[in-house]
C-alpha cells in the first residue's frame, strides 16, 4: 500500500503544481511568455495587467479546487454521485468564489442554485473542467476501470453533460487509474487514455465533437516527430491548440506526458510555457504523471510553498483516498 499511497500523493501533488504554476500564464501567448519570463520553470507572479494579478505567487486556482471537491465526495459519502458533485461543488463555490471557474461551471452552478437536476444542469457544458478535477476518480478506482467509466460521469453531469466533455474526462480518469497500477507505463496511461475517450463518448447530451482518440494519437505523433522539445511544444500549440474546449487542451496535456516520459516536473513545466490554458493543461499533465511517477519525482520545495500558499493538506487527502 506504500507505493498505492506514493502515486495518490504524486497525481494530488502534480495536479496542484501544474495548476499553480500555470496560473501566471494563463491566457498568454508562448510569445508573451517568453518575452515576459524567459522559461518558466518555478512560481512566478502573474504580470500586472493579467486577470490573475491579485492572485499570490504560488496560488491555485478551480483547477485544484475542484478536484479535492470531488476528493471529499468519497471521503465523507463514500460514493461519487450526481448529487453528491453538484453538492460539492456548490459546497466549493460558496467557501471558494467562483470566480476562476470557467464557464460551463458557472452557467450550471446557477441553474443548481435555481433547482435544476444535478443530471441534467450540465446539459450545454463542452470545456475540460469535468477533466480538469477527474484525477481523484483515478485514483480511488485504481485498475477499475468501469468503475472508473460509472464515476467520471457521475462527476462530469452537474456541470459537463456532454459527451465531448464526458470522453475528455473519461480520457483522463482511465490514464491516471492506468498510472496507478505499478506495472503501467507511459505507453499503457496514453493507450488507455484512448480507448476511455471512446467509452466515454456513448454518455451525455449529444454534441459536435472531434474524436478526442484521434487528436489523442495526433498529439502524440506531433511529438514523436519533432526534432526538439521547443519544436514539439510549438507543434501541439499549433496543429492540437490550447484552448479550453477539450479537444484541444486535453490532447494537448496528454501529449506532454508524452514528450515529458512521464516525467511529472518536465510536463508541469512545459505546460507553464505552452501558452493559453496553462493551469488545467499543467493539471492534468501533472496528476496523470504524478500518478505515473509518485510522490518522490516531483520537486519537494516546490510543493511545500503550494502548501504553504494554499493550506491544502495533499498528504492527508492521498491517505484518505487510499
Amino acid at each position: 500500500m506504500k507505493r498505492v499511497f506514493e502515486k495518490a500523493y504524486g497525481c494530488l501533488a502534480g495536479l496542484a503544481l501544474g495548476d499553480a504554476l500555470g496560473m501566471a500564464t494563463e491566457f498568454l501567448t508562448p510569445r508573451q511568455i517568453e518575452e515576459h519570463y524567459g522559461w518558466v520553470d518555478g512560481l512566478v507572479e502573474a504580470p500586472p495587467w493579467h486577470p490573475h494579478a491579485a492572485l499570490p505567487r504560488g496560488r491555485v486556482t478551480d483547477d485544484t479546487g475542484q478536484a479535492l471537491a470531488l476528493a471529499g465526495v468519497y471521503i465523507h459519502c463514500g460514493e461519487m454521485t450526481a448529487q453528491a458533485a453538484a453538492q460539492a461543488l456548490l459546497r466549493w463555490a460558496e467557501e471558494q468564489g467562483e470566480g476562476l471557474a470557467g464557464p460551463s461551471t458557472r452557467r450550471a452552478l446557477a441553474a443548481l442554485r435555481a433547482g435544476a437536476d444535478p443530471r441534467e444542469s450540465g446539459c450545454e457544458g463542452k470545456t475540460n473542467g469535468a477533466a480538469m478535477r477527474v484525477a481523484p476518480v483515478g485514483i480511488v478506482r485504481r485498475g477499475d476501470f468501469e468503475g472508473a467509466l460509472r464515476d467520471a460521469v457521475e462527476a462530469s453531469l452537474p456541470t459537463h453533460g456532454t459527451r465531448a466533455a464526458i470522453s475528455a474526462a473519461v480520457a483522463v480518469a482511465w490514464a491516471v487509474a492506468e498510472a496507478m497500477g505499478t506495472e503501467a507505463t507511459v505507453e499503457s496511461v496514453l493507450e488507455r487514455a484512448m480507448e476511455g475517450a471512446v467509452r466515454g463518448r456513448e454518455y451525455g447530451a449529444w454534441t459536435w465533437t472531434a474524436p478526442l482518440e484521434r487528436r489523442i494519437e495526433l498529439a502524440r505523433r506531433l511529438v514523436h516527430e519533432a526534432p526538439n522539445e521547443r519544436a514539439a511544444l510549438r507543434a501541439l500549440y499549433d496543429y492540437i491548440g490550447v484552448d479550453l474546449t477539450v479537444t484541444e487542451s486535453v490532447p494537448t496535456a496528454l501529449g506532454l506526458v508524452e514528450l515529458a516520459g512521464g516525467d511529472p516536473m518536465r510536463a508541469i513545466v512545459y505546460a507553464a510555457n505552452i501558452g493559453g490554458d496553462t493551469d488545467t493543461i499543467g493539471a492534468i499533465a501533472g496528476a496523470v504523471c504524478g500518478a505515473l511517477r509518485g510522490i518522490n519525482t516531483l520537486d519537494g520545495q516546490l510543493l511545500r510553498r503550494v502548501e504553504e500558499v494554499n493550506h491544502l493538506g495533499l498528504e492527508q487527502v492521498a491517505t484518505d483516498l487510499v
